[in-house]
């Protein structure tokens, strides 16, 4: 990393810190000037492409944003039906045309722009869910091929790149949402229009589709202009982390703890500084009775640069008399050597510091420690238990919303689809033993009025057809595991 480089990390977390000491005294973070305009874009409230570089300052937040996006949705996920439909059948149109879209051969699957190899589902979702994380909201492409209004598949955008679109209205610095979105890239400007903008329907249901152009931002259909645009826009899905003081954006939830994270990276330096230098102390040359000439400030750098270039572990020795020698510009002068710091070992390495650093770090996120590689109290029982804990009350209410917002936007307004909706596979929210504890005492309790096939749905396997509705005889005070599997094995 070139001096250049840590310049500007320095310079990106100061920014971001001051920002945060100015939220304190602000009603609303986003009538701050305080994040890059792009375009006509509406002001983020933190400089996006800043908290971006977190992922690579601070490992932390890498991890803590990383985990949590592979948790969601990066085990996959099933169609399922949804609650709140009446007649899903697996053979018909809705079904094959969610199907086709997820898993068609045909569908296309992008993680970066045109010209990059393509991706698979999980990738872009994955990508997607980690920006929400790190950035504060997540952007998602939906790719049509001209004016057609069918979705050819999806592409990851990054969302540090993405601002909501001003109002053609809006005057000067005014904060007012328009239609769309607007990216820069490299000095190059591209438009979005908003997800489902191409099925839009009017008042008495008639397709009346919005088109946005991806050159200039303006927009036809509805009640704005009339015609067609030369280059329609794709549309983008925007989903952001909610938070009380940003109306347009979201946050990362580590944003309270900005200033831990720069305290963290300072004492990183602190020590890489201190190594640098050969974990040589800071000394003080105290000269008194005369003043120092360039050479004889010149001679004194020499001396310590000597400290620096021995091979070896070789002392090198300071006489404070030997410069008390050379001629100076005064009569009687004195030199005093003083050691500036005492380093110990907690002072080299701040370890406790940046420990708990990594703790309030991880807390903003609800992650356990041992996620993290922390393992100091833990075993494998509560280790068990935490992270069973921190699926069933973080990953799975993420995975609901996130199904939730899919399901609406692209399965039921551009895909027409309302019985289907994805399902995100668990991992870890499983307590093995005390499911089977459960199911022994059910099938105890109950052993006389279960069927084989609701014998077979609680142990996790499918029906079988031919026995729909004959008993499972269970000898209800002696039951073994055993012969229970077997039991369900040769039905």
């Amino acid at each position: 990393m070139t001096d250049d480089d840590r310049l500007g990390i320095k310079t990106s977390l100061l920014g971001l810190e001051k920002a945060v000491d100015r939220a304190a005294r602000t009603d609303q973070l986003n009538e701050r000037s305080v994040g890059q305009t792009v375009g006509n874009g509406i002001s983020p409230p933190y400089p996006p492409e800043d908290l971006a570089s977190l992922l690579e300052l601070n490992g932390t937040v890498a991890t803590a944003c990383r985990k949590k996006a592979r948790r969601e949705v990066g085990f996959g996920f099933d169609l399922v039906e949804h609650p709140s439909a009446d007649d899903a059948d697996r053979d018909g149109d809705e079904f094959e045309r969610v199907e086709g879209f997820w898993h068609g051969s045909d569908t296309i699957w992008k993680v970066g722009p045109t010209g990059t190899p393509a991706a698979s589902p999980i990738e872009v979702l994955q990508k997607a869910r980690k920006d929400f994380h790190a950035i504060g909201w997540l952007c998602i492409e939906v790719l049509y091929a001209g004016l057609d209004d069918e979705p050819q598949g999806l592409a990851y955008v990054p969302a540090e790149s993405v601002r909501i679109k001003r109002h053609v209205e809006a005057e000067n610095r005014q904060r007012r949402a328009g239609h769309g979105y607007v990216q820069e890239v490299d000095g190059q400007v591209r438009y979005f229009a908003e997800a489902g903008d191409r099925q839009h329907t009017d008042l008495n249901d008639n397709p009346d589709p919005i088109y946005v152009d991806r050159e200039t931002g303006d927009v036809f259909g509805g009640d704005r202009r009339d015609g067609q645009p030369d280059t329609p826009a794709n549309e983008l899905i925007f989903i952001r982390n909610n938070h009380p003081n940003t109306r347009y954006y979201g946050l990362p939830d580590h944003i309270s703890e900005i200033q831990t994270i720069v305290a963290d990276q300072q004492a990183r330096d602190f020590n890489r500084d201190f190594f640098e230098h050969d974990a040589i102390p800071q000394y003080l040359f105290m000269v008194s009775g005369g003043t120092l000439g360039e050479s004889e400030r010149k001679d004194l750098r020499g001396l310590i640069d000597q400290l620096r270039d021995q091979d070896g572990r070789r002392a090198a020795v300071i006489e404070a008399e030997e410069l008390a020698d050379t001629e100076f510009n005064g009569g009687d002068v004195e030199i005093d050597i003083q050691q500036l710091t005492q380093m110990g070992d907690e002072d080299m390495s701040f370890g406790e510091f940046r420990r708990k650093n990594e703790l309030e770090i991880l807390k903003t996120h609800e992650m356990p420690p041992q996620l993290a590689g922390r393992m100091e109290s833990a075993n494998r029982a509560n280790s068990r238990e935490a992270i069973r804990d921190f699926t069933k009350t973080v990953i799975e209410p993420a995975q609901e919303r996130f199904a939730g917002r899919l399901y609406t936007t692209l399965h039921q307004d551009i895909l027409g689809v309302d019985t289907w909706t994805v399902a995100f596979e668990t991992r870890g929210a499983e307590d093995q033993q005390r499911q089977a504890d459960i199911t022994a005492t059910e099938l105890q309790a109950g052993a006389e009025a279960l069927t084989v096939n609701e014998v077979r749905d609680r142990l996790g396997e499918d029906p079988i057809d031919e026995l729909d509705g004959e008993l499972f005889a269970v000898v209800t005070d002696s039951i073994l595991a055993d012969e229970l599997a077997a039991a369900v094995e040769d039905a």
